[in-house]
């Protein structure tokens, strides 16, 4: 079970601050998914926007239960949130809209953590709640989010098989370290059709030629090196984009960091995903200066 990243800033005094704090966190929820899907919208994404337009309606329902909740108890009246709520989130609507590589899959996975986190946020409210209508209020909650967890890890797993579905009918496989050689010529060959209209045309020059330079490397190692390895292939659509290019890349380079037991293959690798992280980074500021 996913854990809180930080504990609770400290106890519910009153079945109104609990009402409070349950309002907020499903009102932030369902404010973040919202944001997240139009961002998506904007940029053409209409699948993903559409997920996450599923689950803010989702959260719109809890805000519901929650407020019916309350009703019925008979404690209409309002109290101020006791602290601020706890971000149980794995990224912001801008940070989770950013990424050219994120599926539906993910998605649902990230929200997925995000349940688990309240409820644990919600257990951690239990066991420290000062009185018994508030310890009785936190673990129903709790139970809440257990059920939201199991709803939500089924539409995962639809998704999960929807999406390898996909994969196999696009013929996805593993990759070398040539074929990642092939997706740096790619970026070059992008950024370098692009330098006549961008301001900053000696960063993009620079990157350019890192990107080459890359691409060297990797084909050197895989002079020695050829074993494949478990990283999905970047989609067929997507290798016109620079910025998913570049993601990818920055993406495959951590996971192999990570999983390889070859020292050289390491260092190489790991050289490359910091070159990767900072093209990555530049391009991101670059998009973002474009929409202000």
């Amino acid at each position: 079970m996913t854990s809180l990243n930080d504990e609770p800033a400290g106890r519910v005094r009153s079945i109104g601050e609990f009402f409070a704090l349950a309002r907020a966190m499903e009102l932030d929820a369902a404010t973040r998914y919202t944001e997240t899907s139009r961002q998506l919208r904007a940029q053409g994404a209409t699948e993903l926007a559409a997920v996450f337009e599923g689950l803010a309606e989702t959260e719109l329902g809890h805000i519901r239960q929650v407020d019916q909740w309350q009703d019925h108890e008979g404690d209409g009246a309002s109290a101020h949130l006791p602290w601020s709520i706890p971000d149980t989130f794995d990224a912001s609507p801008a940070e989770m809209a950013g990424t050219k590589l994120l599926t539906p899959y993910q998605a649902l996975a990230s929200a997925v953590r995000h349940e688990q986190r309240s409820f644990a946020f919600w257990t951690y409210v239990a066991a420290h709640a000062v009185s018994e209508d508030v310890k009785d209020a936190a673990e129903r909650m709790a139970l809440e989010e257990l059920e939201h967890v199991s709803l939500l890890r089924r539409e995962r797993r639809k998704a999960f098989h929807a999406g390898r579905l996909a994969g196999q009918q696009a013929g996805e496989a593993t990759v070398t370290l040539a074929g990642l050689a092939v997706i740096e010529r790619r970026v070059a060959e992008l950024i370098e059709a692009e330098l006549p209209s961008v301001p900053d045309i000696e960063m993009r020059s620079a990157l350019g030629v890192a990107a080459r330079e890359s691409s060297a490397k990797l084909e050197e190692l895989y002079a020695v090196e050829p074993a494949e390895f478990s990283v999905a292939a970047l989609p067929d659509e997507r290798t016109h984009d620079i910025s998913a290019c570049a993601e990818y890349l920055a993406e495959a380079y951590l996971r192999l960091a990570e999983r390889t037991q070859n020292p050289r293959v390491l260092g190489v690798i790991q050289d490359l995903a910091k070159v990767a992280i900072f093209r990555l980074g530049t391009l991101r500021t670059e998009e973002a200066s474009d929409l202000t």
